[in-house]
């Protein structure tokens, strides 16, 4: 087996022999001896097996130049490392750019791939950073698979904030006559009275002045789904695909199957259950007869269904028309998940003290240790803050204020 060396940059050497490659011999550059040597023992693995070797080793350095971003997308793609929800991303930005030659996926090209990103399409500045941590990504795996490529990842070097409105990109978009976009952070809980409406609409109540209310498939299913949510935080699809067996009435926990894995990786958390939801799915089960194996919801069995993504596209629908009917303006049901976290933090035992430290409301939503999505889906009213300053006469918020001057 060849014998790595080390360069006067640090960086270690090793010549590879083979047939196909040209003058029969190529370098290969890596970071420490130990790469360069296992690089090696696979090479000489792949050659007595009598595997070809990839095409793009057999030419020169010149014949880089022809390779397009839409064949390091797609390679990054065909990987099994990019995430499912990167697929959609990936097609957009082949279509984009895919025809680019990798040589000229510059900084500066770059830089001008997201200003007409704002300028032409106006898109926000997440749905940037998607395009330009897919084109990264690829770039990545694609050098990494080929160390003997002297190109630099452009997406690398972009400072941050790169992908919010400047100055000079907001005129740009005036002049354009567009809308200069930015980021919608999601701050919203229910307001008073509106969880009433909630619950009176999918009991089935129809408006005196809108007669046809909603079309409540499986009965009380989408009701119970709601308080379900709303009261333990379970995302959309961790609800509505819960089996019986994953529902523990003695230990009032659920295994939610968390929906946030990669790569078909399978794996549950305990949800404590309220008495509110024991209770409310106690009277659901007495509605709906089932083995330890069937769905606990109706809503993948129904007619049409072939997988989650309809599932998800319907329930997303029945809510958004449940809202509207009772007059709840800018609500989503993932705004049901923030609600879910603040009752968490906000939850009291009887002497007063909270009854959850943070970490524990981490897990149970889903989230890692440490993690700070609890911070981000807190979303206390100001009303309520101000109660407790302004309570009623005689309360601790009076006696507060007397000692301290206010």
């Amino acid at each position: 087996m060849a014998k790595a060396r080390q360069k006067p940059s640090g960086k270690w050497e090793i010549g590879l022999r083979h047939p196909d490659l040209p003058n029969g011999r190529k370098y290969f550059t890596f970071d420490s001896q130990e790469e360069a040597e296992a690089y090696a023992r696979t090479w000489n693995l792949n050659k007595a097996a009598g595997l070809q070797i990839p095409q793009e080793l057999t030419e020169t350095d010149s014949g880089y130049a022809n390779i397009r971003l839409a064949r390091v997308f797609g390679e990054w793609e065909q990987s099994g490392y990019a995430a499912p929800s990167q697929h959609l991303t990936l097609s957009t930005v082949t279509r984009e750019v895919g025809g680019i030659r990798l040589v000229d996926a510059s900084y500066r090209w770059l830089q001008g791939y997201i200003q007409w990103l704002k300028v032409e399409k106006q898109l926000t500045p997440q749905t940037i950073r998607q395009r330009v941590q897919a084109i990264g990504r690829s770039i990545d795996e694609y050098l990494r698979n080929h160390p003997g490529l002297a190109i630099q990842n452009p997406a690398k070097l972009l400072p941050k904030g790169y992908s919010i409105y400047s100055d000079i990109d907001a005129k740009l978009v005036k002049a354009a006559g567009g809308e200069v976009k930015q980021n919608v952070a999601r701050d919203r809980r229910l307001h008073p009275g509106e969880e009433e409406k909630i619950v009176k609409v999918l009991s089935g109540y129809e408006r005196p002045d809108r007669p046809r209310g909603l079309q409540l498939k499986g009965g009380t299913a989408l009701r119970t789904l709601y308080w379900l949510i709303v009261n333990t935080g379970l995302r959309l699809k961790e609800a509505a695909t819960l089996k019986r067996w994953q529902i523990d009435f003695d230990s009032k926990v659920i295994k939610a199957q968390n929906s946030k894995q990669w790569r078909g990786r399978v794996a549950h958390r305990d949800v404590p259950m309220t008495p509110f939801v024991h209770e409310v799915l106690t009277e659901y089960m007495e509605t709906r007869a089932m083995l330890p194996g069937a769905w606990f919801f109706p809503f993948m069995e129904e007619d049409g269904v072939e997988d989650y993504s309809r599932v998800s596209q319907r329930l997303s629908f029945r809510f958004r028309i449940a809202f509207e009917y009772m007059d709840i303006v800018d609500l989503k049901e993932h705004d049901l998940r923030h609600e879910a976290t603040c009752r968490w933090l906000e939850m009291k035992d009887a002497s007063g003290n909270f009854l959850f430290r943070l970490e524990e409301v981490n897990r149970i939503m889903g989230w890692a240790p440490g993690s700070v999505m609890a911070q981000r889906y807190a979303s206390f009213r100001g009303t309520d803050m101000a109660a407790k300053l302004w309570p009623t006469a005689g309360g601790p918020g009076a006696s507060y204020g007397a000692a301290s001057g206010v």
